[in-house]
């Protein structure tokens, strides 16, 4: 039972940020929707440890498992509008795999920098403790 009390909290910490987000869409004059505003809050708010990562770390990662089920609807969608796109389909899967590439790319030379930058780090701080032990 305090499992699944863990996971309704987990869920309600995540929610309260897809609704301020929501929130905040309604209140701001800008083309954003409110799902990124939403998420935008919630990294902030994990990366400055306003939110601990336990706080909505199970339920985050369930979620992510079964994000495959929201493609269903939209790969429905393309069945459907197949007779529209027939032309230029290969335009459009050519465009996904360049964007799927590029940010393939993006993201392993930006982790390999944080990965380098956290070494260095490291690095860092044994040499002056080193060098104060001495």
């Amino acid at each position: 039972k305090v499992g699944g009390m863990k996971y309704l909290l987990q869920f309600c910490v995540i929610l309260i940020f897809a609704l301020i987000g929501q929130l905040l869409e309604y209140l701001i004059p800008a083309p954003i929707a409110g799902s990124i505003y939403g998420m935008v809050l919630l990294f902030s708010a994990l990366a400055t440890k306003i939110v601990k990562l336990e706080w909505v770390e199970d339920v985050a990662n369930w979620m992510q498992g079964v994000m495959a089920v929201f493609f269903i609807a939209p790969a429905v969608a393309i069945i459907d509008i197949w007779a529209d796109i027939a032309d230029i389909w290969w335009i459009l899967a050519g465009l996904m795999i360049v964007t799927y590439l590029v940010t393939m790319i993006i993201t392993g030379v930006t982790a390999d920098k944080l990965i380098e930058r956290k070494n260095n780090e490291i690095e860092y701080k044994s040499y002056i403790k080193e060098k104060l032990e001495k």
